[in-house]
């Protein structure tokens, strides 16, 4: 009795010690053949950001070669050195990205804000591992090429639809960003749905309209819609809800998405949020608070997005994704059954 009473005691010794360390308990497990690795930098040198993000996510895939590279950085650090920085890790012809209003990531939403899009900070999330199959496509949405919206979603569904059905992995999704916004991205993700001709799980943010900057294949450019195909080892749950500039907004929506997996803990998850909901919680302080909850429904689990200004996603799996504001979505990943 005595040496199960120190047993005991040495355990929550332990986890005191853990606890007051700052280390995490084990996350859930991560499926096989799937490799991911998440870096954030705050420095103000974008060459300097770029490359200390960049290396944290590389050392996160555990050795694996990255299939997909995505970086988000503050509009005045999207500049060449930035890209260069990423480079150093990763082949340039698999790094995408785009402007952000800030990162939204287990490390930091950047609470300590003052103004709503923030000056220095740099996400990458690379993406790999023998079971994900990655298909990448973009379509312009330039002035000069008279491409409506709607229209760059019919063109790049068009493109994505023959790769998606192809594949033959549990899951299968779509992770869209870039040039999508005309005061809202309803009339693009529109286009996506009907070229797809059935409902793929689809989400992402605006990186803004025709003057935001995105990444392709390791160079800065304007005026493109990417589309992400990601198959793998898993389903998906999803949610979208808006409408609030509470941090409980995040606490529902992610509650709900988790709840789709029947009891099994997600390994993954990603999460796009609203400018003007950020910009809200900022004058009232409150932005720790929503990554705290977000944290607090995916305990131990990785997870990638940021703050844009229009969201892609749909409220539950099975729905038609929709192009919205003012709202959180997310797309949370359990192993496959």
């Amino acid at each position: 009795m005595g040496r199960d009473l120190f047993l005991a005691a040495a355990v929550l010794l332990a986890a005191a010690v853990l606890a007051s360390t700052g280390v995490p308990a084990a996350g859930p497990a991560v499926p096989e053949g799937w490799r991911s690795g998440i870096g954030l930098s705050r420095l103000a040198d974008p060459g300097a950001a770029a490359d200390e993000a960049a290396a944290k996510a590389k050392a996160g895939l555990g050795g694996a070669d990255a299939k997909f590279v995505f970086v988000g950085a503050a509009i005045p650090q999207l500049v060449p050195a930035l890209v260069d920085g990423v480079k150093k890790h990763f082949p340039g012809d698999i790094i995408y990205g785009c402007q952000v209003t800030s990162p939204l990531l287990a490390e930091s939403n950047f609470p300590d804000s003052e103004v709503i899009d923030i000056s220095a900070g740099v996400e990458v999330w690379a993406l790999g591992g023998d079971a994900v199959d990655i298909g990448v496509f973009s379509v312009s949405t330039d002035q000069d090429s008279d491409v409506p919206y709607e229209e760059a979603g019919l063109i790049l569904g068009r493109e994505i639809k023959p790769f998606i059905e192809g594949l033959k992995r549990p899951g299968r999704m779509v992770f869209t960003f870039g040039d999508q916004f005309n005061g809202s991205n309803k009339d693009f993700v529109a286009g996506l749905n009907q070229a797809l001709e059935r409902v793929y799980p689809i989400v992402g943010a605006a990186a803004g309209n025709q003057n935001a900057k995105e990444i392709v294949k390791g160079e800065i450019v304007t005026a493109i819609d990417v589309g992400v195909v990601i198959g793998g080892p898993f389903r998906l749950g999803q949610s979208l809800l808006g409408g609030t500039h509470s941090p409980d907004t995040a606490n529902v929506a992610l509650a709900d998405a988790v709840g789709q997996g029947g009891g099994e803990p997600p390994f993954f998850a990603m999460i796009f949020n609203c400018r003007r909901r950020r910009q809200g919680m900022i004058e009232n302080k409150q932005l720790a608070d929503e990554l705290a909850m977000i944290k607090k429904n995916l305990p131990g689990v990785e997870f990638f997005g940021f703050y844009g200004p229009g969201e892609v996603g749909s409220v539950k799996p099975g729905e038609p994704a929709k192009g919205v504001g003012f709202t959180v979505t997310s797309a949370v990943f359990f192993a496959a059954k």
